[in-house]
């Protein structure tokens, strides 16, 4: 199995709202890719600067065909544009 931690940061409290639209349509829309263990969106309790996703995936491929989805892909460059994604990646 692989999970992501994905931290979303941001420099502007002002795209918080929309940060946390994209990244709950993310969630919804991911939860019926083939292959998702879990996927679960989190906002930060003190700050109003990050937000971060858990998520698990069966395999590789499994993670790879999600990345090609185009909810994925516009949902993630929306969320781009708003502040600065960092990944942590465990296989286990």
């Amino acid at each position: 199995m692989i999970r992501l931690n994905v931290f979303i940061h941001t420099t502007n409290p002002d795209n918080r709202q929309a940060l946390i639209n994209a990244a709950v349509k993310l969630e919804e829309y991911s939860r019926n890719d083939a292959g998702v263990v879990s996927y679960e969106a989190f906002s930060a309790l003190t700050s109003d600067t990050c937000l971060f996703i858990c998520e698990t995936w069966q395999d590789e491929t499994s993670l790879a065909n999600h990345m090609e989805t185009e909810h994925f892909r516009s949902l993630v460059g929306e969320m781009e544009k708003l502040g600065t994604l960092t990944l942590e990646k465990f296989t286990f």
